[in-house]
Formats: C-alpha cells, sequence, structure tokens
C-alpha cells in the first residue's frame, strides 16, 4: 500500500507522517467494506423513516426549490415526492443486497435530490449533508474488478473521513474568524461569556426553551466555557487525520457536542452521529496509545511539546 503511494502528491505524505496504512491492507478492506455497507443499512433506515412523513412533506408550499430541482413547481411535488423517498428506500435496499458502484451511485443520485427537496421550503438541512458527503465518497470506490480496487476503497474511505473532518475545521474557524471581528466591532464577541447567552437567546425566540436550555441561561459562563471547547475540537479536526491515535476519542467528543445541541438547542442532527461513528468511531484506521500519548498528542500540546524539545536541542 505504501509502495502505491509514494508518489502521490498528498498520500505520499500521509504515509510518510502517520502510521494510518501499517495494518495489513486485505484487513483493512475487510473492516471498510463492513462500515460501507453498515452506512447504507443507516440511509435505508433514515430513508424509511422519512416514509412517515411523506404525506406532510408532499403536502406542503413549495417555497424555493434548490437548484438541483429547478423545474419543480407545486403541482409535481407530491408525485415528485412520493417517486424520490420510494426510490430511496428501494434503492438503498438494493444497494446493501448487491454492492455495486452503479447502485452506490444511484444512491448518491437519489439521495442528493431528495436533500435538495427537503430544503426548499425555505430552510436548509444542514444534518443531511453529513451523508450526503458519506455517499458521494462511497460511490467513487470502484467495483471489485477495477485495478487495486482494495487500495482504492482504503483511500475513499479515508477520503470521506478528511473531508468529514474538513468541514468541521472550517465551522470552527469561521466562528473564531467573525469572533475576532466581533471583538473590535461589537460590544459582545465570541471572547465574553454573554456569546454563549445571546446563542441562547435567540434560538428560544423561535422555539420553545428546553430544560437544559434554561439551566445554561442562568449558568452561561459553564456554557461559554464548553462553547470554547467545541470551538477547539472543530477548528483543529483536520489536524487529527493525521493523529490516528485520536481518531476514536476525536469522534467521542464531536458526538456529544451533536447531542449537547439536541438536548440545549433541541437541534436534531443524528445524521452526523451515524457518519461520526462510521468514519471515527469505528475506523479500522485507528491506532492505540496510552492515556499519556493520547494527551501528548493532542492539538495545541502538541506543539508546545515540539518547540520545548526544539529549543533544548
Amino acid at each position: 500500500m505504501n509502495k502505491v503511494l509514494e508518489d502521490h502528491f498528498f498520500w505520499k505524505f500521509v504515509v510518510r507522517h502517520t502510521s494510518i496504512f501499517s495494518r495489513d491492507t486485505n484487513a483493512l478492506f475487510a473492516c471498510v467494506n463492513m462500515l460501507v455497507k453498515l452506512a447504507y443499512v443507516v440511509v435505508l433506515m433514515m430513508a424509511f423513516n422519512h416514509l412517515f412523513i411523506v404525506h406532510d412533506l408532499a403536502n406542503s408550499k413549495l417555497v424555493d426549490p434548490l437548484w438541483p430541482l429547478f423545474f419543480l413547481k407545486q403541482e409535481h411535488l407530491q408525485v415528485t415526492t412520493y417517486i424520490l423517498q420510494i426510490s430511496l428506500v428501494l434503492s438503498a435496499i438494493l444497494v446493501i443486497i448487491k454492492h455495486t458502484q452503479f447502485l452506490r451511485v444511484y444512491v448518491f443520485i437519489n439521495y442528493f435530490l431528495y436533500a435538495a427537496l427537503l430544503s426548499s421550503f425555505g430552510k436548509i438541512n444542514h444534518s443531511l449533508h453529513f451523508i450526503l458527503l458519506l455517499l458521494f465518497c462511497f460511490a467513487l470506490i470502484p467495483g471489485s474488478t477495477a485495478k487495486q480496487f482494495k487500495e482504492k476503497s482504503l483511500l475513499m474511505f479515508l477520503s470521506a473521513k478528511f473531508f468529514l473532518l474538513l468541514a468541521y475545521s472550517l465551522t470552527g474557524f469561521w466562528k473564531l474568524f467573525w469572533g475576532v471581528i466581533e471583538l473590535f466591532t461589537q460590544d459582545v464577541s465570541l471572547f465574553s461569556p454573554l456569546s454563549f447567552r445571546n446563542v441562547l437567546v435567540f434560538q428560544f425566540e423561535s422555539k420553545p426553551m428546553t430544560a437544559f436550555g434554561g439551566w445554561f441561561l442562568e449558568h452561561y459562563v459553564i456554557g461559554w466555557l464548553l462553547y470554547l471547547l467545541v470551538i477547539y475540537l472543530e477548528l483543529f479536526s483536520i489536524v487529527v487525520f493525521f493523529k490516528p491515535n485520536l481518531y476514536k476519542i476525536w469522534g467521542a467528543g464531536l458526538i456529544v457536542l451533536h447531542l449537547s445541541l439536541a438536548l440545549i438547542l433541541d437541534v436534531n442532527t443524528y445524521p452526523a452521529v451515524a457518519v461520526i461513528a462510521i468514519v471515527l468511531l469505528l475506523s479500522p484506521f485507528y491506532k492505540k496509545s496510552t492515556i499519556k500519548e493520547t494527551i501528548l498528542s493532542l492539538p495545541v500540546i502538541d506543539w508546545f511539546i515540539y518547540l520545548i524539545k526544539k529549543r533544548k536541542a
């Protein structure tokens, strides 16, 4: 595996600086293949669950169709909704039974259109993007007749992990970026405990207050400290891609983040939890390490250690 990638502009860097490919290729492929199938089981469960809202969706007021459905009119909404939902369920069943690239591409296109439909009623459902990203990468996994298909399957699974972590890093970056701007332009910025309180107030203006949300409104300083921890998790997620020993702890942290969003803000992002579990918690590329090694390899901490060692040298 390492020889195959030694001349690649990106993967050669990963090979030289990480232990991602330290396990046998066949063993890694067997695990990845199982996780890919598990991903489609998750898609099937989501699609089946959405069947229970098919009538409400089909009779909703179409506000602004997204560009993949630019042709969609209100009078065609009902039939389009039924076709996409039933097609998604059937395609997910087929890809689980017969795992081919053609079916994976079909599932991605179907889910892409369905996600566009769900976001055509005046509000974008960002939680759908996690599954969409995963299905896109898995659609590019070649069939078993392709040359070096096992190696390419591993790379596409890792690519899904990379883009997922990159998305979180971009989220953390923009929060920090605007926080710095607000520090010089507004009275309350990210660096003020009141920033977290303002987020809660804004959220609960449009929906009922949760029990946890009410508690954090009264103890907003604690919430603000946890909010800074969230930004740390998001901002340095891409760095974790190159640290296999942090996959599980980072995955657990991101899952706790989404569970907290559900409990405090009543924001449901369960598709993200499923994707994180597949690409991080269950990742076959995870490398075991001691508690001390794990702590010392955390982003920022490892930079200080590097500077100390360099200074001593």
